[in-house]
């Protein structure tokens, strides 16, 4: 099999492609991209985030850019860092993160991740504190920028939630996958 300049394998005619039976040349070509990663976007924050919102909010820092190389490629989007859920003592707390577009719109898989405190009836405060793994998958269907990011917001009025950035770093990934 021949390879381009980058040492990228192709099928030319020369080749044999009893192995691609019916298949044209320029799909024999593409069916050895399939499934790889193009390119990966990563971005971090150091510094402390915290919010009381009861309605979704960005999270500031955890953001990320990336260009599609193909309108039919998907984007595997993936945010870290850690997070810590402040509640009441007769309440607990929640939060709630997900990973939208720059329209807030929600990607698939990371619509609405929940972590929460138990509920107690007396007590001190109960606090939690977790490591934060989130995962999505796009479809952007454009060779544009696309901005990708991390929202959240507290269930419970007058709780608050921390991502502690400074001490685990944030991180927010976009990795382009090849259709």
């Amino acid at each position: 099999m021949a390879t381009t300049a980058a040492g990228t394998p192709y099928v030319e005619s020369s080749d044999l492609v009893a192995n691609y039976p019916g298949v044209s040349l320029a799909l024999a070509n593409h069916i050895d991209t399939l499934g790889k990663v193009l390119q990966v976007v990563r971005a971090t924050d150091t510094t402390n985030r915290s919010t009381t919102s009861t309605s979704f909010v960005d999270a500031t820092g955890m953001t990320v850019t990336i260009t599609p190389s193909h309108v039919d490629n998907t984007v595997i989007l993936i945010a870290t860092g850690y997070l810590l859920v402040n509640g009441d003592s007769g309440t607990g707390s929640r939060a709630i993160l997900q990973i939208t577009n720059a329209s807030n719109t929600e990607v698939s898989g990371a619509q609405g991740m929940t972590i929460g405190t138990y509920r107690y009836s007396y007590g001190t405060s109960p606090i939690l504190d977790q490591s934060l793994f989130l995962m999505g998958q796009a479809s952007p269907a454009t060779v544009s920028a696309v901005t990708y990011k991390l929202r959240w917001k507290v269930q419970e009025s007058g709780n608050l939630t921390e991502l502690v950035n400074n001490s685990n770093t944030g991180q927010m990934f976009a990795i382009e996958v090849a259709a």
